[in-house]
Order: C-alpha cells, then sequence, then structure tokens
C-alpha cells in the first residue's frame, strides 16, 4: 500500500506510513484503510474548478504545519484516505511561531505548503511574501459557506489569503452553583449582586478574569462606542486610545473593580480563570479554550452572551487561526494544498476539528455537525460572535498591543488618572511605530 502520511518534528524526525507499512522511526503499527480510490471519493470537475488539479490520481508530496499533533493527525489521516495519491510530511508548529520560520525555510525548500498561524499575522505574512492569494472560485464558495468576520479578517483589496479554519471570542461563564441557573442579562445586575458576595477577606469575588488583557477588556471600551483604528479597524493613524470613547470606556472598566477589588500583581491566570475552573467563583470571561477543565472538574456552568451595560451590548475581539498556502509551494503542489485548506473547512474537517479540540468551525451552517450544533457551551459562546469584531489585521497590529493593555494596567493600578494613561498610551504608540519604521507624522 501506499505511504499517505510521514511526520517531520522539531526534536526527532520520524515516518509515519498509513496502510500496511510500518511506522519506522517509532516502531508503531500503522493504519489500514478500505479500499476506495480517489476516482471514487473526488469528483474530478470540482478539483479543476476550484483547484487546478488535473489529474486526481498524479501523486503529490504535500509538507504541512500545525500546532496540535493530535488534530493534524486526525485531519491528515481523513485526507488521504479520501486523496489516495497525496503523501502528507508533518511537522508540528506552534501558530505564533509558524510566520518566522516560514521566513527562514520557504527560501532553503523545507518550508511547508500549508501552515497556521492567528488571523492578526495575515498582513505580516503577506508584506513577508509568505502566502499566496486564494483562486477565485474557491474564495467564492468559502465566502458562502463561511462566517463573513471571519472571511473579513483574511481578505485585503478584495482577495482571501488564506482560510479561518476556527473562530473564537470570549462570552460570560456562570456558575449555575454560585451563581444561580440563569445568566445575568446586565453588568446592572452584576454589580448590585456583588454587593452582598464579595468577601475581601476570604478573596471570594463575584467575578474574576484576567483584567488586564486587551483581548478579554476590550469589551470595556466597546460599551462607550470606542473604535480601534476608526470604524473599520484599518487605519493605524486612528488608534484612538486618547479619545472620548475611550475614557469613558476605562470609566467603566474601573467600575468594574468592584468584582473583583485584587491588587495588579496578585492577577493572573491561577487567581481568576483558575479558580473559576476549579468551582469557587460565580463569574469569569473567557473562551471556548476553558471548557475542557471546566468538564473535567465537574463544574456545573453555563455559557452566555456578555451582559449589557447601560442598555449597549459590548463589542468583543474574535479570533480565527488560518490556514495558507505558502508562496514556496511548487506550482504542483500548490492546487493540492488548497484542496487540503477546503477540507479543513469542510464539514468533514469541521467535524473533526470539534471532536479533537472541542472548537467551532467558521462555517456558518453546522447543522450536519451534530455533535457541534448540540454543544450548550459553544452555542453560549456563539450568542456572543454577532457581537464581536476581529482583531486588527494591519501590519500595525504588533505595535498596539502594548499601549492598549498599558491603558488598562495603569489605571488598574491607580498608578496613573485616565487622562494620563491615554496620553502614555498614545506616546507608547508612536515610540513602536517609530522603533519598527513607520510613519509618525500624523
Amino acid at each position: 500500500m501506499e505511504t499517505h502520511i510521514k511526520e517531520v518534528s522539531a526534536m526527532k524526525k520520524y515516518i509515519l506510513f498509513i496502510g500496511a507499512m510500518v511506522l519506522l522511526a517509532l516502531a508503531l503499527s500503522a493504519c489500514a484503510y478500505d479500499g476506495r480510490t480517489a476516482e471514487e471519493d473526488a469528483d474530478p470537475d470540482t478539483l479543476v474548478e476550484f483547484y487546478g488539479v488535473y489529474k486526481t490520481t498524479d501523486p503529490v508530496t504535500l509538507r504541512i504545519w500545525l500546532d496540535d499533533e493530535d488534530l493534524a493527525h486526525a485531519l491528515i489521516q481523513a485526507f488521504v484516505n479520501r486523496y489516495r495519491n497525496v503523501t502528507i510530511l508533518f511537522e508540528q508548529m506552534g501558530n505564533v511561531d509558524a510566520r518566522a520560520n516560514l521566513l527562514r525555510d520557504g527560501p532553503a525548500g523545507t518550508g511547508a505548503d500549508v501552515f497556521a498561524f492567528p488571523h492578526d499575522h495575515v498582513a505580516l505574512a503577506m508584506h513577508d511574501g509568505l502566502i499566496e492569494p486564494v483562486p477565485p472560485l474557491l474564495q467564492a464558495k468559502w465566502e458562502r459557506e463561511l462566517m463573513g468576520s471571519a472571511v473579513a479578517a483574511v481578505t485585503f483589496d478584495g482577495r482571501m489569503h488564506g482560510v479561518p479554519k476556527t473562530i473564537e471570542n470570549i462570552a460570560l461563564f456562570y456558575n449555575r452553583d454560585l451563581w444561580g441557573p440563569t445568566a445575568p442579562e446586565t453588568w446592572e445586575e452584576v454589580l448590585a449582586f456583588a454587593q452582598h458576595y464579595n468577601n475581601p477577606a476570604t478573596q471570594d469575588w463575584t467575578m474574576a478574569w484576567e483584567a488586564v488583557v486587551p483581548f478579554h477588556n476590550i469589551i470595556w471600551l466597546t460599551a462607550a462606542g470606542f473604535d480601534l483604528f476608526g470604524p473599520n479597524n484599518d487605519n493605524f493613524r486612528q488608534p484612538n486610545f486618547d479619545s472620548p470613547e475611550a475614557a469613558a470606556g476605562l470609566e467603566i472598566y474601573l467600575q468594574m473593580r468592584q468584582l473583583m477589588d485584587m491588587n495588579l500583581d496578585d492577577i493572573e491566570l491561577a487567581t481568576t480563570e483558575g479558580r473559576f475552573r476549579t468551582g469557587e467563583i460565580p463569574l469569569t470571561l473567557t473562551g471556548p479554550w476553558a471548557i475542557p477543565d471546566l468538564l473535567a472538574n465537574n463544574v456545573d456552568f453555563g455559557v452566555a452572551r456578555i451582559p449589557t451595560i447601560g442598555g449597549v451590548q459590548p463589542v468583543a475581539f474574535s479570533g480565527s487561526i488560518i490556514g495558507a498556502v505558502s508562496s514556496f509551494s511548487s506550482p504542483i503542489n500548490r492546487p493540492w494544498a488548497y484542496v487540503f485548506l477546503d477540507f479543513m473547512v469542510s464539514e468533514e474537517g469541521a467535524a473533526i476539528i470539534y471532536d479533537v479540540r472541542n472548537a467551532r468551525t467558521s462555517r456558518i451552517d453546522i447543522s450536519e455537525i451534530p455533535a457541534l450544533a448540540d454543544d450548550p457551551f459553544l452555542a453560549g459562546i456563539a450568542a456572543q460572535t454577532p457581537y464581536t469584531f476581529p482583531m486588527p489585521t494591519i501590519r500595525q497590529v504588533e505595535q498596539m498591543w502594548t499601549p492598549l493593555g498599558e491603558m488598562f494596567s495603569f489605571t488598574w493600578s491607580d498608578d496613573l488618572t485616565i487622562p494620563e494613561a491615554q496620553e502614555r498610551a498614545m506616546e507608547t504608540y508612536r515610540m513602536l511605530l517609530d522603533v519598527a519604521g513607520f510613519d509618525t507624522d500624523w
């Protein structure tokens, strides 16, 4: 039987043969597939139309970088079971590391054909010449099938430059034993609850969350009408840290200290989300990554949309992990690389991602994935998703995180007043832009 999957790890390289072959490096037995052929599984007309693949039986070898080894094996195994002419070389690669490593390995011919990275790296990857635009017919297909906010995160000048395989955002998690059977609908309700629940002597707080992390705390600013990088989130000259809306949002943010009156040095994952995961805190702000630990700890919890404040629905960041085709991929491999990306966001691929990672696909319609469609926790995450915007993807996003975080940390600690913190954020942002070589004459 043909070889279909090979793996190369960062620490040791080994080859995984799918079929009757033996796993050479680790001496593990391989899985056998049924006798279906590529012609029985793949529609040649579809392959030609969307990807430019003309002969489905021609052998091809793809190198793929993904961060999760278990997920990678599940996706690759299903893919080569469908496309028997494809051999996969898999290397485990952290999402945040992939761009820098491809910049090094791509020109040397040892980079990936397909790699994954956070969506806010897209503009940087484009600037570095690392990723290819999506073929027009395939883009049209993805635009029909995938969430608009996720598609927007990888679209520049009308062209997609990858595919969002998952989408995630924070929501409100509540402990049914400590809070009650239904989620709060307003922050005013939560603040009132805190008046009788909080106990500083025992460090019992109504809500514990990562109170200075921008991803979790942009909601307080958006509740006051804050636009990061302008109304389209794409103008680096409009960070708006010094805007009246940012000031009003920070006022809201400081009200939330009534829920968790902790010193800055004491706020860390173990004392915030970690305590919710052990059933000690009524409320937290977190995302789908927290669900497996909560289930493992037998916490009776629910997930819901973030409450309103002053009648306004806060808007959170959303994030996607992007799969993209490397610009260094050969003309023979490149069409098949797009076939693999499309498989990742197909119903079959989405079901695998949910089964292995408990993550939500970027697909709009999940009705054909019963386990995902019936998941009450991801439904709670999804209730907030319409009230999100993608983390900005412009190149200057790297210079944004530090000053945005400083606005939260300096006001929470009371080291700076709100106007002082706003001024400090603008100064830090301009300094970082200048160091990076961007224009600061505005």
